[in-house]
């Protein structure tokens, strides 16, 4: 049985799972298996996946499920591994990653996950932030405490907290215990997405955190990706994945107002796209529903202008043209 699983949901990845994969059997830790779940993909992802000739690769298919936390579950149950590495199959794994983090987790037995520094790259493989996490002050004033050389421990309830503040951990640069899945459970499969950020505060609730801060992937921002949608479709996913991290935070009166917080500025910037398309009813809606988590002047302003007709809202803006030129 390998020390390690690499887990990998693809879906239509035909242009990028060759360098991924590639990435992951270029490292210099070699006690792992790969395993691949192909959720229905419509190219030839499969068949680029079949084109490598190396035994620790394992692929499997399903029909479409129209979301990664299916595709990332069959992974996991299909996997052998002591520690699962969480990746996807348009990032790229820096040398490294995995020897470094195997390394560091058996001096951090408590830790249940493992989380490490990242950048992010475009389709052209352009480094466009060389250090994502740098500037988040959130995971920067999280006490934490060394272990070696290479690591930190950030225990359970203050990486908790700091979850409910903002999501510090990158996807790819993710690796859990096996053991963890069977305390906790698996992705959960009833959102529609941040699936993942759910998963780490179910973690974060049971379990110590390892903060690895060095850059060990890269993040692939594509055009086509699901954070990059308008913000009306993935609100109501969004907004119903938030409600489910509430159930970690009972206790705690200030992360529930975080929670809280972010679903209200959700429901606002989906009024706000409603607004922006005449689409009045919808932004009178999700305005109303922002108000009822937070009350700021912002929301209450744009839902008096959300009560005057289309029409006369026409004019205003041009009126507003007019005079600012």
């Amino acid at each position: 049985m390998p020390k390690a699983s690499v887990i990998i949901p693809a879906y239509n990845a035909e242009d990028t799972i060759s360098v991924t994969i590639q990435s992951i059997l270029q490292q210099s830790f070699t006690d792992f298996e790969l395993i691949i779940v192909d959720d229905g993909s419509t190219d030839d992802t499969t068949g680029v996946v079949h084109r490598f000739d190396d035994p620790r690769i394992r692929l499997f298919t399903q029909a479409n499920s129209g979301r990664p936390a299916a595709p990332r579950n069959r992974a996991i149950r299909k996997s052998q591994g002591e520690l699962i590495f969480i990746f996807d199959s348009d990032d790229v794994m820096l040398p490294g990653k995995m020897a470094t983090t195997v390394a560091m987790m058996e001096q951090a037995p408590d830790a249940g996950l493992a989380f490490t520094g990242f950048a992010c790259i475009d389709e052209q493989d352009n480094i466009v932030n060389p250090d994502f996490l740098a500037p988040y002050q959130t995971l920067h004033q999280i006490p934490k405490k060394p272990v070696g050389k290479q690591a930190y421990l950030i225990e359970s309830h203050a990486a908790l907290r700091g979850l409910a503040a903002s999501n510090y951990l990158g996807t790819s640069g993710v690796a859990i215990r096996r053991e963890v899945f069977d305390r906790v459970g698996y992705f959960d499969e009833d959102v529609r997405n941040s699936d993942d950020f759910l998963m780490w505060q179910a973690v974060a609730s049971q379990y110590d955190l390892l903060y690895i801060p060095e850059v060990f992937h890269q993040y692939r921002i594509r055009s086509g990706s699901i954070s990059l949608r308008n913000i009306e479709d993935r609100a109501p996913g969004l907004i119903a994945c938030t409600e489910k991290m509430k159930r970690f935070h009972q206790g705690d009166p200030a992360s529930l107002k975080l929670l809280n917080q972010r679903i209200g500025r959700y429901h606002f910037e989906a009024g706000y796209s409603y607004f922006s398309k005449y689409k009045m009813k919808e932004a009178r809606h999700a305005f109303m529903c922002a108000l009822g988590k937070r009350i700021d002047k912002k929301t209450l302003f744009y839902l008096s202008l959300s009560m005057l007709p289309a029409r006369a809202l026409s004019q205003l803006k041009q009126l507003k043209s007019i005079t600012s030129n």
